[in-house]
């Protein structure tokens, strides 16, 4: 016991005299449970809704103001002709259509009915949704049989009732892997080539052969490319194995181009080999490397829309998810999964990811030149 004791000592008076393990084992869960406590809500809110009015009658308003005063919904005004342009896009998660005659048929004891259209890429998102929406239905036909019973107790027996016929969008059957996987195989990418990238670096810190090879003529550029090349190759074979296990096992389709796919992954590598880069650059060990990359990965992943609707976050955090390189990478690969996106499509998360890219590699390269003069 006496051993173990003093070992423990040792252990702690490690710990105290490393500061930067310090700070990240005190400060960064602090942090972390500030933020993330905010950002993670599997409460679905601001749905954002379309609603086409073609009855233009007392009841379909009556209607549409039920949901414009219920919290869930952020309803969308646009022309129903660029509704399929919209849902492309991901600028919209539900519509309802409601038809002439719905008043109509509704106050003559038919079935009135409407339709609802789902945007079922995000399967959780879109069955939740269409909860809303039917209760919404519900309420709205239990207190329009009311009222026409108070006016007119002898319509007892005529059944007035509202059909809700759904028409999902990209996931028919609302099957989660549909939304699940993509990301998933996003998130294995992100991990892999920051992590194991920031961590080979500092090992070469740490045996000293980092020294040896900066005192040979190659240069510091070489350097990083020959450093970081391998793990976008190891990237993209990781990609392809998810993706692959994805199709074949998961019986998840690919509707887009696989060369499209390719090329955005290339430039979300940019964004985590650089990432890696520049954790090497701040860490002395592998330890601090890992908690440091671990760190920002979390944010990352949190903040990316992958477990929870980015709309559910409060507005600040919802700005800072725009720094997120994951929420335009997830919403990539599934756009090109299961909507068939193309590039135009897909143009504004490109070259988001572009400008990030590009900015985190050549501040990762900067940085390590300054790190080891």
């Amino acid at each position: 016991m006496s051993v173990i004791r003093h070992f423990v000592k040792k252990e702690f008076r490690q710990v105290f005299r490393d500061k930067q393990m310090l700070r990240m084992l005190l400060i960064v869960p602090i942090v972390q449970l500030i933020v993330l406590g905010n950002a993670i809500n599997l409460d679905v809110k601001h749905v954002r809704l379309a609603i086409f009015d073609h009855d233009h009658s007392e009841v379909s308003r009556d209607l549409l103001s039920r949901f414009r005063s219920s919290d869930y919904f952020d309803i969308i005004l646009a022309d129903q002709s660029k509704l399929s342009a919209l849902m492309d896009r991901g600028k919209i998660d539900i519509s309802v259509v409601i038809p002439e005659g719905f008043a109509r048929d509704l106050g003559s004891g038919s079935t009135a009915k409407a339709q609802l259209i789902v945007d079922a890429q995000n399967s959780n998102l879109a069955g939740i949704a269409t909860g809303y929406v039917n209760g919404v239905f519900g309420s709205f036909q239990e207190d329009f049989r009311n009222r026409m019973l108070e006016k007119n107790p002898d319509i007892k027996s005529k059944i007035h009732s509202v059909e809700v016929v759904s028409r999902v969008f990209y996931n028919p059957e609302m099957n989660t892997y549909f939304a699940t996987i993509p990301g998933i195989a996003v998130l294995l990418l992100t991990i892999i080539t920051t992590l194991i990238n920031a961590l080979n670096i500092v090992r070469e810190k740490e045996i000293g052969t980092l020294e040896q090879l900066m005192v040979t003529p190659i240069s510091k550029f070489q350097f990083v490319m020959g450093k970081s090349l391998p793990f976008a190759i190891l990237g993209y074979i990781e990609l392809a194995i998810a993706l692959a296990v994805g199709m074949l096992w998961f019986k998840i389709p690919f509707a887009g181009s696989f060369l499209l796919l390719a090329f955005s992954a290339a430039l979300f590598l940019m964004t985590t080999l650089g990432a890696g880069l520049l954790v090497s650059t701040v860490a002395q060990t592998q330890q601090q490397a890992l908690f440091t990359a671990w760190f920002f990965l979390v944010f990352c992943i949190i903040m990316s829309g992958f477990l929870t609707p980015i709309e559910n976050m409060p507005t600040a955090l919802q700005y800072l998810t725009y720094l997120d390189p994951l929420r335009y990478m997830i919403k990539v690969t599934r756009g090109i999964f299961l909507k068939g996106s193309t590039f135009f499509d897909l143009k504004y998360e490109l070259a988001a990811m572009a400008i990030y890219g590009t900015a985190m590699f050549a501040l990762a390269i900067f940085r390590f030149r300054k790190s080891t003069t």
